[in-house]
Parts: C-alpha cells; sequence; structure tokens
C-alpha cells in the first residue's frame, strides 16, 4: 500500500500486504481442500448437485467463507469506533493513521479482489472458470475497488473505506447463499434468499450507500477537508486546485461504483419479473 498521507513505512506495508496475500491464498487452500470440496463430494453422492454444477458451487461456497470472514473482521475492527458507519465523522480529525486492525483489514480486503481478478480470469485456478454476461461490468467494479482502496489508504480515508466495504458484504452474502441453494435444487430457500437479496439490494446499495457514502463525500469531505486547504492555499506542498481536483476525481470513482449497482439493480428486476413468472431462479 501506498504511504502518502497514512504514516507508515513503505516496506513495512508491503511486507503486510505480501503476508496478506500469501494467507489468503493459504485460507483458499485449506478451506477448498477441507471443507468446501469434501461437502461438493457430498452433495453429489447425495444426487443433490450435478457435474456441471461443481465448480460454481465451489465458487459460491468460497466465496461466502471469505467474505463472511472479513465483514466478521469489519466488525471487530470497527463497531466501538464513533466514526463506524456515521458519516459525519468519517473525515474528523484529518489525517489521521488507522489502527493496526484497520491497516490489516484493508491489505487482506484488496488481496482479496487481487484473488478474484486472478480466479475470473483463470490464471491460477481451474475450478472458477465460471464464464458470465457481466464478466466485462465486473472487472471494471474490481479495478475501481482496487483504485478506491489504493487511494483511500494512501490519503486517510480508511474510514469511509471500511464501511462501503461492508456495506457491500451483505448483499454478496446473500446472493452467493441464494446460489448455493439454486446449484443444490432447495428452489424455495433459493427464492427466499434471492427475495431478501433483491429487497436488500435497493435498501444498502441505491439507498445507504448514496445516504451514507455519497452524501458523506460529497458534502463532509469537502467541509472537512477540501475547503480548509482551499483557503490554505495548498497542503503539503501541492496546490489546493490539485487537491480539489483529486476529489473530483475520487467522487466520481465513488458514483462509478454507484453507476455499476443500478445496472445491476436493473438486472435484478428483470430477474425478479422472471421468478415471479415460472417460481424459480436459476
Amino acid at each position: 500500500m501506498p504511504c502518502f498521507l497514512t504514516e507508515c513505512e513503505p516496506q513495512t506495508e508491503l511486507t503486510r500486504f505480501g503476508a496478506a496475500l500469501f494467507g489468503l491464498y493459504g485460507y483458499h487452500f485449506v478451506v477448498d481442500s477441507f471443507l468446501i470440496h469434501p461437502f461438493v463430494q457430498f452433495t453429489l453422492r447425495k444426487g443433490w448437485l450435478t457435474e456441471d454444477k461443481v465448480d460454481k458451487m465451489r465458487e459460491s461456497l468460497y466465496k461466502n467463507a471469505a467474505v463472511g470472514a472479513f465483514h466478521a473482521m469489519g466488525y471487530y475492527v470497527g463497531w466501538h469506533e464513533s466514526w463506524f458507519l456515521n458519516k459525519e465523522e468519517y473525515f474528523k480529525d484529518w489525517p489521521y493513521s488507522p489502527s493496526e486492525g484497520l491497516r490489516w483489514y484493508y491489505m487482506i480486503y484488496l488481496a482479496f479482489w487481487i484473488q478474484s481478478i486472478d480466479f475470473m480470469l483463470n490464471l491460477t485456478n481451474n475450478h472458477y472458470s465460471v464464464k458470465r454476461k457481466d464478466n466485462a461490468e465486473m472487472l471494471v467494479h474490481h479495478f475501481a475497488t482496487i483504485s478506491l482502496m489504493l487511494f483511500s489508504y494512501s490519503v486517510d480515508l480508511t474510514r469511509m473505506g471500511i464501511s462501503v466495504l461492508m456495506i457491500h458484504d451483505v448483499n454478496d452474502l446473500l446472493l452467493e447463499t441464494a446460489k448455493v441453494f439454486v446449484y443444490l435444487g432447495w428452489e424455495n430457500l433459493a427464492n427466499m434468499f434471492f427475495g431478501t437479496f433483491a429487497l436488500m439490494w435497493f435498501v444498502v446499495r441505491w439507498g445507504f450507500y448514496s445516504y451514507n457514502i455519497l452524501h458523506s463525500a460529497y458534502a463532509y469531505a469537502y467541509s472537512d477537508i477540501v475547503v480548509h486547504i482551499l483557503e490554505a492555499g495548498s497542503y503539503r506542498d501541492i496546490d489546493a486546485n490539485v487537491w480539489y481536483w483529486v476529489w473530483i476525481v475520487w467522487f466520481g470513482f465513488l458514483c462509478l461504483l454507484l453507476v455499476l449497482h443500478i445496472y445491476w439493480g436493473l438486472l435484478i428486476v428483470k430477474m425478479v419479473v422472471k421468478v415471479l413468472g415460472d417460481g424459480n431462479v436459476e
């Protein structure tokens, strides 16, 4: 991770990231080999799962195992902090130094997004080579997320960063759970989880994301950070106008995520209409 405003040693952060990346691939190996693979084989023997769904099942189970662990870690790191999910305090006392727990959270989650791109492109794993119609949009989403994480870490915006990641977790966990039940052919449970996922998508990614994240980035980041830099004329020997445009670009990336949320939300509406028509999630 870059250390621009953040008080950190680049070599220490590089070592931390290497440990997080190595640890995540190790976590994947252990979980996939000793939990996911045996469970998938069990469902095959029971006749609940067909061979053509094996890779999709393994992918969804691993995503739940990873994102579920990250979500729990996020609560552990932020629960007792006054700024946690509080749009008015994300930028108070900026710049600040992230806690060790928040640093590790960021590194591990960054490693996960890099691993996700690896698996999407089928570079190191042949079991998750699932081709989808929205692969291009997913790659844009992953690269936008990685860019935002790198930027937010380097300029002390990690309080908002952890909130962005955690509100995304909610839908990811519900969707992957719904997929698991679809692959098993358990239609009632699949429909229940998909319905909850669809509802929470609009509540969390359209509503809460706009209210909590975008409004905070537009209003409070401007009043707590940008205004003071503009009044001073510069910050860290960089002209205030440069900082102003950095804020504009950063806000633009956050808006790009909302555009993707809207695009996928429209796809969800189409799927809901289909489910109401035939009663099954595919």
